[in-house]
């Protein structure tokens, strides 16, 4: 079978579908309206992948309109000469894309989660378009699926099909302990929607831990709110107890987060919670706000805590009790991986795509 992705390269998660559709036998093409990255992932080395303009940096509104229409015209042409079994969209293009994609065959369309969350006027003209003409539908999480199916002016199935992880990779250590000074990280772009402003608040908050040691906080990844965030942990008087660690690349991602001892993610928005089952899967705990797509992913009392969003009192108050209950801890710890293993093993994830292409191809 060829398939042929139509997704930024730059995403770890056009890249995972990309090498595990490749080591399933398929024969895969990329097309992606982003620059390649540099180096080059070693999961990409050897496909066929063209770019095509979209913008650039400096460009007025209208030359990058212009620029953004040409590059899109260009797919059809490149679908022609590929001649793929499978065209299979990741996250929903800009509106203005859309009518250079609608007659395009055998089309699989997979929401990520911003694309059809942040509604604007031109989306709503323009999606339901696109979704009606499309052999198949994907979103990631139940959340994710309600959202997509608010677009459509007919409804029709859409599958759900976790973006799940790599068992293999993430996984618990031989030997679970709790490190002296507790650790608690989280791993995420520093941007606003992630909400790490509200951990600074929450962990300034924390008492010492059973062994009378204050916390740490680790900060894993880089963004625009990286010098917002560390001025506010000196006015919080936690610069000291607080590491800003930048970027972490996902194949640093397992050993990052099995040096802490609890996950947090208060995030202000979450189409799905992927970082969630990677903490849980190296067997650890989470700290999460109860949005989206992250009510999904996360056990609350069993494997993780949630809380309401922008709850800064209430988010401190679980943070506190997972360091001061240990056996709940533990308790939690061991059933993570557990939990997603039976329910977002990537592995299956595949089994459920490839079942999509199938009936695709059937007409069923």
């Amino acid at each position: 079978m060829k398939v042929c992705l139509i997704g930024p390269t730059m995403s770890v998660h056009t890249q995972r579908w990309a090498a595990a559709l490749r080591e399933r036998g398929l024969h895969v093409s990329i097309l992606s309206p982003s620059p390649l990255p540099v180096p080059l992932p070693p999961t990409l080395t050897g496909l066929p992948i063209w770019t095509f303009p979209v913008g650039r940096p400096g460009m007025t509104r209208a030359q990058r309109l212009r620029s953004l229409l040409s590059g899109w015209a260009m797919v059809p042409g490149l679908l022609h000469a590929l001649a793929p079994d499978i065209v299979h969209l990741h996250s929903l293009p800009t509106p203005a894309a859309v009518p250079f994609l609608l007659r395009l065959p055998h089309l699989v369309v997979s929401a990520w989660g911003s694309d059809v969350v942040q509604r604007d006027a031109r989306k709503v003209r323009w999606y339901p378009l696109l979704l009606a003409r499309a052999a198949a539908l994907c979103a990631t999480s139940h959340y994710l699926a309600g959202v997509l199916a608010s677009y459509l002016r007919q409804p029709r199935p859409i599958n759900v099909i976790a973006f799940g992880i790599d068992i293999t990779k993430f996984r618990p250590p031989p030997v679970l302990v709790v490190h002296t000074p507790f650790r608690i990280g989280c791993l995420k772009r520093l941007e606003r929607i992630a909400g790490q402003d509200l951990l600074l608040r929450a962990f300034a908050q924390l008492r010492a831990a059973p062994d009378g040691r204050l916390p740490v906080l680790r900060l894993g990844g880089d963004g625009e709110e990286r010098p917002a965030l560390q001025q506010l942990s000196t006015t919080l008087g936690v610069h000291d107890r607080v590491q800003f660690l930048g970027a972490v690349p996902h194949v640093g991602a397992p050993e990052f987060l099995r040096q802490l001892d609890l996950f947090a993610m208060p995030s202000r928005a979450e189409s799905f919670g992927v970082a969630a089952l990677e903490a849980q899967a190296c067997g650890l705990p989470v700290v999460a706000t109860a949005v989206g797509g992250v009510t999904e992913v996360i056990q609350d009392g069993q494997t993780g805590v949630l809380v309401p969003p922008e709850d800064v009192h209430a988010l401190q108050y679980a943070l506190q009790q997972c360091m001061d209950d240990r056996a709940t801890l533990a308790s939690m710890a061991q059933a993570g991986p557990a939990w997603v293993r039976t329910h977002y093993d990537w592995a299956r994830n595949i089994d459920q795509m490839l079942a999509v292409y199938e009936q695709v191809l059937s007409g069923s």
